[in-house]
């Protein structure tokens, strides 16, 4: 195996545990389809602002998402456009009858 294999198995096996979390990979899918700030992911998954606020922490110190200021509002999107083709091709293989 190359160097550049190794790193993109490497990268691939990052993200993968990032995303291995329930609530995060309903955040991924969320922020897949729009940005979002906080207080809409809240009121989609229906947990405490602690709790989205870590996993938000997560996705983000591991450049999977993006945050940009709006006034008091801090708004998320995915940070990384093959994160979303990811999501794809597992959405299709495990639920696509599912829409999440």
């Amino acid at each position: 195996m190359n160097e550049t294999s190794a790193a993109n198995a490497e990268k691939l096996a990052k993200t993968l545990r990032h995303i291995a979390h329930p609530l995060r990979l309903l955040i991924i899918c969320m922020l897949a389809k729009k940005e979002l700030f906080v207080g809409e992911i809240i009121d989609e998954l229906g947990t405490t602002k602690g709790n989205i606020s870590q996993h938000l922490r997560i996705l983000a110190d591991n450049g999977l998402i993006a945050r940009r200021r709006d006034g008091n509002r801090i708004i998320y999107r995915i940070e990384d456009e093959k994160l979303v083709k990811l999501l794809d091709a597992m959405k299709k293989m495990y639920c696509p009858k599912f829409n999440i």
